[in-house]
């Protein structure tokens, strides 16, 4: 999958559910693939936190583990205090689909499902926020 094509792909849920980006469809959606093991992930979750909780559920937010152990990715998400929907990846099957090269991964999703944008790398509150901004105002101008 690439910048410009439909998000269409199943992934696992921490509960072991079989889910789809394109569920999401109707507004958009930021996928994160995150680790335990990655330094960067791990600092940048409370700010992805408080982003989703800022924009109050007008976009979709879906973390998708790839750490080996489920436990593991269970572990950091209760200390990161993240609540917004979570997928695990194991294999990281899912992150090199969508052309990430490195940990953490951004995709940003436009709300008629279009990948818009993939960022293999740390993201703060403030440029994960305005990247958003840039989607809700105009979908292919987001920089990738």
């Amino acid at each position: 999958m690439t910048v410009g094509e439909l998000v269409d792909r199943p992934f696992t849920t921490f509960d072991g559910r079989t889910a789809n980006f394109a569920d999401y469809r109707g507004r958009p959606l930021v996928i994160n693939f995150f680790a335990r093991s990655c330094t960067a992930c791990v600092a940048e979750m409370p700010d992805f936190q408080a982003v989703f909780e800022a924009l109050d559920d007008t976009v979709a937010f879906v973390g998708i583990s790839n750490d080996p152990r489920r436990s593991d990715a269970e572990t950091l998400v209760e200390q990161t205090g993240v609540t917004y929907d979570l997928g695990w990846d194991p294999q990281a099957s899912l992150v090199a689909a969508f052309g990430g090269y490195a940990m953490p991964t951004t995709v940003l999703v436009d709300a008629d499902g279009i990948i818009r944008t993939v960022r293999s790398s740390a993201l703060s509150r403030t440029s994960l926020r305005s990247m958003i901004d840039e989607l809700l105002v105009s979908p292919e101008a987001v920089d990738s």
